[in-house]
């Protein structure tokens, strides 16, 4: 009886077929694993805004040096209470100094590091002033200051988050006052009068004692709540030397 089997031909087809089938299988195969794999593996975060790499300060780094665009970028956040009522001095406070609870903006960063991060960026300091240089201005180069906070897109001046309730625009200068600013412990980043402890000031108003202050101050002042965002939001305060060169933000 002629035993049943597979020809030589067939065999050799039926491998082949075989071999090209487990060639399929394994190709398949690794492409899912690949497109599995690709699934499973994180993307690169996409920068905000129009592909810029902006890197702002927060609570944990509140204080930034752009040395390429010669700022420095400080975090803060509102203090409502001087949005709604006026104040006769206070700007920008640092959180833990003694005259937080009276300014506008309360600030992240040090008072002390705000001052050496002037510096850095090739800003002079005045340091012409002392407790005893009662009705003088400060000097020292002339401050430029934007803000801007998540959602604006935008940078505003001092002028349209600040409110003069004389009217006057605001010449903030870097007064120095960097030894001043250490023993007196006041935290104070920008007041709005010339100040011999703060780090920056207001040009347009000279120095002035406590009493005076209290009896017959220059002007007084309040944050824009037409403006500002709520109370205890972010906002970010940009400061340069006002001759450098101009960079804008777009998104934050």
């Amino acid at each position: 009886m002629k035993k049943e089997g597979m020809s030589r031909s067939r065999f050799l087809k039926t491998v082949v077929v075989g071999s090209c089938s487990l060639g399929l299988l394994s190709v398949n195969g690794l492409r899912l694993f690949a497109n599995a794999a690709e699934k499973n593996t994180p993307k690169a975060a996409s920068k905000a805004g129009s592909g810029e790499s902006q890197i702002f300060p927060t609570k944990e780094n509140p204080i930034l040096i752009d040395g390429k665009g010669k700022r420095v970028l400080i975090y803060t956040e509102v203090h409502e209470m001087n949005v709604h009522q006026s104040n006769v001095h206070w700007g920008v406070v640092f959180k833990d100094g003694k005259f937080q609870d009276r300014a506008i903006l309360r600030a992240y960063a040090n008072q002390l590091d705000f001052h050496d991060a002037l510096v850095r960026i090739g800003a002079k300091p005045g340091n012409n002033l002392s407790k005893d240089t009662v009705g003088q201005y400060v000097q020292g180069d002339t401050l430029d200051i934007k803000a801007t906070w998540p959602g604006l897109a935008k940078e505003l001046s001092l002028n349209d988050i600040f409110v003069d309730e004389n009217g006057k625009p605001f010449t903030i200068k870097f007064g120095g006052n960097r030894k001043a600013s250490e023993e007196q412990k006041t935290g104070c980043v920008t007041c709005l009068e010339s100040c011999w402890i703060s780090i920056s000031s207001n040009a347009n108003y000279p120095q002035t004692g406590p009493i005076k202050r209290f009896l017959n101050p220059n002007s007084r002042f309040k944050g824009n709540a037409n403006v500002l965002p709520s109370d205890g939001k972010p906002v970010i305060l940009i400061y340069k030397v006002a001759s450098a060169s101009n960079t804008r933000i777009k998104s934050l």
